[in-house]
């Protein structure tokens, strides 16, 4: 007769190979990282590049989008030529235009970057991970559409304040490559920060960090935050600061209320389940 404990010890070690060898089939070799990283750079290129033609020949209709802030200001805050912009090179005009539409490709693509960034990174992940992964990229996407629709709300008033300072002595002439890189600058520094506070919330999901340090470094966080807007905002004039930092510290309390609320569910349902 065969011995049952040395049949259920083989049983063991065929199962413990089995999924060892379905372990090794779902590694990936560099080769094949390279290769899923290539296929995804191609990807993203290949979206910017699309969303960047689409945003060249609708070119028109983005400045008109991009000036007006600038045309929103008093007619004494311009100069003589209102808010039309000026080009003093043969090729500015051309240039302009290509910034516009890479612009207009990170801004707009965004959320398909960060999603083959998921995509790229997913694999490797825990399950834990890839719980909080897939939700993290659609907040990330719609936080950095909040910044720059903020840094879009704020520039009229950003601008009033910075024309304000040179008085009457000064007469504005606007070139266009100036005024759209201004823009541009403004609009990746809101919507990169606005990134900010959602990071802090998914590091408190992983246990990085606790509500109790949340809450004991809030005048650090005040102090943070004010230094970051201070420096991060290109005009750094005090509407555009206190723009960016009003936000993103109301960010910061909600993120530890939305943690502590997570954290007492989460206790709730581990009593429930002890019960």
């Amino acid at each position: 007769m065969s011995d049952p404990s040395a049949n259920l010890r083989r049983r063991r070690r065929l199962s413990l190979r089995r999924k060892v060898k379905k372990q090794k089939a779902h590694v990936m070799s560099m080769m094949e990282h390279l290769e899923e990283l290539r296929d995804r750079l191609i990807r993203s290129v290949g979206i910017f590049a699309v969303i960047s033609i689409v945003a060249f020949i609708f070119f028109n209709a983005i400045s008109d989008f991009l000036l007006s802030p600038l045309c929103a200001l008093p007619a004494e805050r311009l100069g003589p030529n209102g808010c039309d912009l000026i080009v003093t090179g043969a090729l500015e005009p051309v240039s302009v235009r290509l910034k516009v539409s890479a612009l207009t490709a990170v801004v707009v693509g965004a959320p398909f970057f960060l999603y083959q960034i998921y995509a790229f990174v997913v694999p490797g992940l825990s399950t834990k991970e890839k719980k909080y992964a897939l939700p993290f990229i659609l907040l990330s996407s719609m936080f950095f559409l909040l910044g720059t629709t903020f840094a879009y709300l704020t520039l009229p008033k950003g601008l009033d304040f910075l024309l304000a300072l040179g008085g009457e002595n000064f007469v504005p002439f606007f070139k266009a490559a100036d005024y759209l890189n201004f823009v541009g600058l403004v609009f990746i520094a809101f919507g990169v920060t606005f990134e900010l506070p959602l990071l802090v919330f998914f590091l408190g999901l992983a246990g990085v960090v606790s509500v109790e340090q949340l809450k004991g470094f809030r005048k650090g966080a005040i102090v943070s935050i004010t230094l970051l807007s201070a420096v991060v905002t290109p005009s750094q004039d005090p509407f555009t600061m206190l723009a960016m930092a009003v936000p993103l510290y109301l960010f910061y309390e909600g993120t530890i209320l939305a943690l502590r609320l997570i954290g007492r569910r989460k206790k709730a349902a581990s009593g429930a389940s002890v019960s």
